[in-house]
């Protein structure tokens, strides 16, 4: 190949190598699901079939969130109800899952137990403990009541 000659060459350069490209994907709103054409490209996906999508997946969201919050509340009622009888809420239960809840009321105590003898709390192992350790101790606590 000369100097001046002006033949293409066989590789892309940078700007056509980076050209977006159309992919089908389908809408996240659960109620929509339509197919669209998605752009590849740099950036953030593109989620939604059209910003209403969007906007109507977000109200619907917090709808949901609202709705289960309430319903949780309700559940907490209940469970001070029944517990106002005098019954907890393994009365209706099979013995299996009565067994499980004990088993895991006592590895959550174990778990405490370990974690009192710690010397290193930066290691890794134990700080992963530590965090399981966090959160299922409040459940078991409030299954115990």
């Amino acid at each position: 190949m000369t100097a001046g000659s002006s033949s293409a060459r066989p590789w892309r350069t940078r700007s056509e190598a980076t050209e977006p490209e159309d992919r089908p994907d389908y809408c996240s709103r659960p109620s929509c699901r339509k197919e669209f054409r998605r752009t590849i490209g740099p950036g953030r996906p593109q989620a939604f079939c059209s910003e209403f999508c969007r906007r109507a997946a977000e109200r619907e969201l917090r709808q949901v969130r609202s709705r289960l919050a309430h319903f949780e509340s309700v559940v907490e009622k209940l469970r001070i109800d029944v517990a106002a009888f005098g019954r907890n809420d393994d009365d209706g239960l099979e013995p299996s899952i009565i067994e499980q809840r004990r088993t895991a009321r006592e590895a959550v105590a174990r778990a405490a137990g370990a974690l009192d003898f710690v010397n290193d709390r930066e290691e890794p192992a134990v700080r992963e403990l530590q965090r399981l350790y966090d959160a299922v101790a409040p459940l078991m606590a409030f299954e115990a009541d």
